[in-house]
């Protein structure tokens, strides 16, 4: 079922590349606007600071992404994420002592965040009708008296980069009354 013309993601990280792909198919266009540019293979970035940990993928968030993305946990694993069962592969430390290892249906598999980002791109650029554009940075929606012009956004290419509301940084607070909804952030909380 088409939805409508044009639909548009801000940022390219793991949230907005599944976003693409669960809209690419009810969507002409989809297009990803990522403030930073991204690398062809799997580098840390400034726009991802928890890049560094350690990730790892749950059985519903595998199954989930999964669905979006047929062929993602092998392709992963391919790449070099490691399938594991938690309860047998990793020791840990209870009130009493250390936990026996016992078999579980529960697996994870392990993985850098930047790895799992790199494959998830490889994935939707696979996607015929979804376009990333790197080095933008979006300043704000486009609003008529009845809300939020379709498919209008702001935006600011890397040249002219004057800060970026959207993203982990900060909340993009005045976008919403004016595009006729209410305000959808929470307070931001001191680092």
């Amino acid at each position: 079922m088409n939805v409508g013309r044009t639909a548009v993601v801000l940022g390219g990280s793991v949230a907005g590349l599944c976003a693409a792909g669960a809209l690419a198919p009810h969507f002409d266009v989809v297009l990803v606007l990522e403030r930073d540019e991204l690398p062809a293979d799997a580098q840390h970035r400034r726009g991802v600071p928890q890049s560094k940990h350690p990730h790892f993928l749950l059985n519903s968030g595998r199954r989930a992404i999964n669905a979006l993305f047929p062929g993602f946990e092998d392709d992963l694993i391919a790449a070099g994420g490691l399938h594991l069962m938690p309860s047998m592969d990793a020791a840990y430390l209870e009130g009493a002592g250390w936990a026996s290892r016992k078999s579980s249906s529960m697996t994870m598999v392990y993985s850098s965040r930047i790895l799992i980002e790199r494959v998830l791109r490889d994935k939707v650029r696979l996607l015929g009708n979804v376009t990333i554009r790197e080095g933008v940075s979006v300043r704000g929606l486009d609003t008529t008296a009845e809300g939020a012009e379709p498919g209008r956004v702001t935006t600011r290419c890397r040249e002219g980069h004057s800060g970026d509301p959207a993203g982990a940084r900060r909340c993009p607070t005045g976008w919403w009354p004016p595009a006729g909804q209410p305000h959808r952030c929470r307070p931001s909380t001191p680092r």
